[in-house]
């Protein structure tokens, strides 16, 4: 066993967390009530694709086992 459910529960809702945070940061008009933190994120938006190829590794690695 790699990793636990919860785990992996876990890791996989730190990354949609991220995600979103990341967009609302590139188009915070579409939101209400954005917190502050986010909309000040110092990320850019290029972070997304560099977060999602990331991802993506990790689990090309759960799978291959």
């Amino acid at each position: 066993m790699l990793a636990s459910q919860r785990q992996v529960e876990l890791v996989a809702l730190g990354c949609g967390l991220a995600f979103r945070a990341l967009w609302i940061a590139q188009f915070p008009d579409r939101y209400s009530d954005v917190p502050a933190h986010v909309i000040d994120s110092p990320y850019p938006f290029s972070k997304y694709e560099q977060l999602s190829h990331t991802i993506q590794d990790l689990i090309s690695g759960y799978a291959e086992s």
